[in-house]
Order: structure tokens, then C-alpha cells, then sequence
């Protein structure tokens, strides 16, 4: 199982964060790889779902996101489904000085078994961390305006 845990400080409150993250119409704004997405009418709240168009690389696939747990301000668990990956994504806060961190690991598996999972280390993995990374600094950049 992959594992990648990355975070980012934005100099906001929680509140604010989350007006943005949580807003399933607005993930193609800030999270790298989504094209479009939507939500229905329970999400964020437990049982709620996200679809999404995702890109990774040239394959374009559809994504599930099904919120499993959520305690506001604190953490957000999802488990994610599509493409060639099945898994979870936890985000969660983290009050700082001077804002929030924000922290999301996530977990999954490649389909495919041991081919998956080579494929994964080869190239997953890298492409997973990179468009991680980069969702931060959008979000960040949405957030702080």
C-alpha cells in the first residue's frame, strides 16, 4: 500500500479552508488533476459523495470520493475509488499562529497486483506526490486570496 502524507500552513482559519475544500463544485479550481466534480446534496457529511474527472498523466478516469468520517475543524476521512487506485484520504487541521495546517495523507493500492504495484513505484507514486503537493499551494492560494 502507498502511503503519502504532505501538508501546507495557510494563513487562515479552519472555517475558511474548508469553505473552499469542502465545496465538492470547486475541486477542479485547486485540486491538480480534476477537470470537473460534483457532489451530492449530503456532502461533506458522512455518506456524502464527490465524483470527479480526473487526469493522471494522459489516462483520464472517473474518481469516487465518499466521506466515511468527519469531524468539523478537525479531520475530514474519505475513501477514494477510480482509475487504477482504491483507498482513503485523510485531511486534517492543525491550528498554527498564524493560521491552519493543513495535512493530507493518503493511502491506497494500485490495481493490477504485483504489475500494479510496480507500476505504482515507477510511476504513481511520483505523479500522486507531485499533484499532492501542488493541490496545497492551490488551495493555499485560493484560501489566502
Amino acid at each position: 500500500m502507498a502511503k503519502i502524507e504532505r501538508s501546507i500552513v495557510i494563513h487562515s482559519d479552519w472555517q475558511a479552508v474548508d469553505a473552499i475544500a469542502l465545496d465538492g463544485a470547486r475541486n477542479g479550481e485547486w485540486y491538480s488533476g480534476v477537470e470537473s466534480s460534483s457532489a451530492d446534496d449530503t456532502y461533506p457529511q458522512v455518506g456524502g459523495v464527490c465524483t470527479m474527472v480526473y487526469r493522471a498523466g494522459p489516462t483520464t478516469f472517473n474518481l469516487r470520493q465518499t466521506v466515511r468520517e468527519y469531524v468539523p475543524g478537525d479531520y475530514i476521512l474519505f475513501d477514494i475509488e477510480g482509475g487504477v487506485i482504491k483507498g482513503t484520504s485523510r485531511w486534517s487541521h492543525t491550528p498554527e499562529a498564524n493560521g491552519t495546517r493543513v495535512t493530507c495523507l493518503l493511502e491506497y493500492e494500485a490495481s493490477g497486483g504485483g504489475l500494479g504495484a510496480i507500476a505504482d513505484k515507477l510511476v504513481l507514486e511520483r505523479l500522486n506526490t507531485s499533484q499532492l503537493e501542488e493541490s496545497l499551494r492551490n488551495l493555499k492560494a485560493l484560501v489566502e486570496g
